[in-house]
């Protein structure tokens, strides 16, 4: 009986301790930390990185022993066994590796799975100045364009370079195909796609037309046959050989712009793959677009199969190039070590190591020179790229403004002005003077006459550059008519001393000549400026003058009496 009663005992309790095992495991948890603090790694600075295992349990009534645990690591069939563990990362990729813990002591394990990213390089295309060569203090544009690019462990795009099709050529046609997704995966709406995108150069994007078609035969248009006019890209428009270079053109649900024909050009300068210069390009920029078509026309078409892109082009004549195409679903879609994009956080435009604000940003500078600007970005991996260009910033003609008098000028004077060459020649300026700002018929040479009081601008342009610079000159005109005192006080204490005649510096080389009441001559001088009478040797009295003077080549006279006091 007592044997029995043992086993009795022993059947019972198993089932107890089964349940009591079970919920005990339940709180048994294990997490992965990279020493790092991330699993986002930059693909610069990505090498042998460290994780630590975490491992406890949530209740505080389990014993435990730390020390018991074992742990199985594997990435990519390497293993390791110990708590703290390094492995080493190469490239771009997806990494994903698996944790198994177990505590022998509690009869408890775990598995997790975790995926270590190491970010992608974006590509900077279309990252331009709005002028190669630029005026000092002209104003040009800095637009920075950082292009993220997604990781995927299977194809996604195809890249090649093919001359577009005329008309009697046919047609550019390339597929993708997948099988990454669950079988009965479908498009419920627009939403389930992220953006389609081709790298196309052309002369007129108007003359092209794309068509998506997915799995199950549906097509729509995401850009029709239009006016156009703008390029795509930078194509080489005087030849059919050579291809441009492609920019990234996407149609998305969510796009940065409307529909292509609503989206108003831009202009640039470039320099084509052939060494040809185009001024003032009209072109359209690269980002996203809304499609022609909804993309709800897909809704139930299979996201596995075959989708296929189309390019037409219904005009002979001008030039373009595809680059390559890709296509890319809801990002949730797909399993997490198969896809990632990193995202752009942040972005900022430098000179040296000065930050310009903007981006676009509005900038010039003053001096000529070769001057490189830096745009950078961060993503939200934490991984910083940059690139970088230069601007040729052209000298400004420098010119001063002489008058053949002295300023300000006597009323009613006129004087002759002449523009001079700060430095260098002048042989290749052109001229224009302005008065009020308003453009003066017939006055473009370097010299004017001013014949009333005003600011007078020169416009100079020169034409090795292209540059121009607005000169003013400010024509200003007084009072210059003389003051001859009739008395003077010769009594040596500093005032009225002598015979001083107000503005006589407007005439040189005036000549006087005083004579005394008999008409004897007391004082001559043939520049009476600062040669003032002062009456010495001679009483108090009245005395006669006759002074002769001369401005703007009229000889004038005065006359008329003064008398000493003293």
């Amino acid at each position: 009986m007592k044997y029995k009663s043992l086993l009795l005992s022993v059947l019972l309790l198993a089932p107890v301790l089964s349940t009591m095992s079970q919920d005990l495991c339940e709180s048994f948890t294990v997490r992965v930390e990279a020493v790092s603090g991330s699993l986002l790694f930059c693909p610069e600075t990505v090498g042998v990185e460290s994780f630590r295992a975490l491992v406890t349990y949530e209740s505080d009534t389990i014993d435990f022993n730390r020390d018991s645990f074992v742990y199985y690591w594997n990435f990519d069939g390497t293993t390791y066994h110990d708590s703290l563990v390094s492995h080493a990362f190469a490239g771009p990729g997806a990494y994903p590796f698996t944790l198994r813990v177990e505590d022998p002591e509690n009869g408890c394990s775990l598995s997790v799975t975790e995926v270590v990213k190491v970010g992608t390089y974006p590509n900077f295309n279309n990252t331009i100045s709005s002028l190669e060569e630029a005026c000092a203090k002209e104003v040009f544009s800095l637009v920075g364009n950082a292009n993220v690019t997604t990781w995927t462990g299977f194809p996604t795009s195809v890249m090649e370079t093919v001359n577009i099709p005329k008309p009697n050529e046919g047609i550019y046609s390339s597929s993708l195909e997948f099988d990454v997704f669950e079988h009965d995966m479908v498009i419920a709406s627009e939403m389930d796609f992220d953006r389609i995108c081709l790298y196309v150069d052309h002369a007129d994007y108007g003359q092209l037309q794309f068509e998506l078609e997915c799995p199950n035969g549906s097509t729509i248009l995401l850009k029709s046959h239009s006016e156009g006019g703008a390029n795509l890209g930078e194509p080489v428009i005087w030849d059919t050989i050579t291809p441009g270079r492609g920019y990234q053109y996407c149609f998305s649900p969510l796009p940065e712009f409307g529909y292509m024909d609503d989206t108003t050009p831009e202009y640039h300068a470039y320099t084509d793959m052939a060494g040809n210069y185009y001024f003032n390009a009209a072109y359209m920029p690269s980002g996203s677009y809304t499609p022609q078509q909804s993309f709800n026309t897909f809704t139930g078409c299979p996201l596995n199969g075959r989708w296929t892109i189309r390019v037409f082009d219904n005009q002979y004549g001008d030039n373009g190039f595809i680059h390559g195409w890709s296509l890319f679903f809801n990002e949730s879609f797909y399993p997490d070590s198969l896809i990632f994009t990193p995202e752009i956080v942040h972005e900022q435009w430098y000179e040296n190591n000065t930050m310009i604000s903007g981006n676009p940003a509005q900038y010039s500078k003053d001096t000529e020179g070769e001057y490189t600007f830096r745009f950078e970005v961060r993503d939200d991996f934490g991984c910083l790229y940059d690139t970088t260009l230069s601007v040729t910033i052209l000298p400004l003609p420098q010119a001063e403004i002489v008058s053949d008098l002295e300023i300000p000028v006597c009323e009613g004077d006129s004087s002759f002005l002449r523009a001079f060459p700060v430095r260098g020649s002048d042989f290749d300026w052109v001229y224009q003077w302005m008065l009020g700002g308003v453009d003066l018929p017939g006055r473009i040479f370097d010299t004017i006459m001013a014949k009333e009081p005003a600011t007078y601008s020169l416009m100079v342009l020169d034409t090795l550059t292209g540059c121009q610079d607005i000169f003013n000159f400010d024509f200003s005109d007084q009072n210059c008519e003389l003051t001859i005192p009739n008395v003077f006080t010769p009594n040596a204490d500093g005032i009225n001393d002598v015979f001083e005649i107000l503005n006589m510096e407007h005439y040189p080389v005036s000549q006087i000549v005083i004579y005394n009441r008999w008409g004897k001559k007391v004082f001559e001088h043939t520049d009476y400026y600062n040669n003032w009478w002062d009456g010495q040797g001679h009483p108090d009295g009245v005395y006669f003058y006759v002074l002769k003077y001369e401005r703007m080549g009229e000889i004038r006279f005065a006359e008329g009496s003064v008398t000493i006091i003293r």
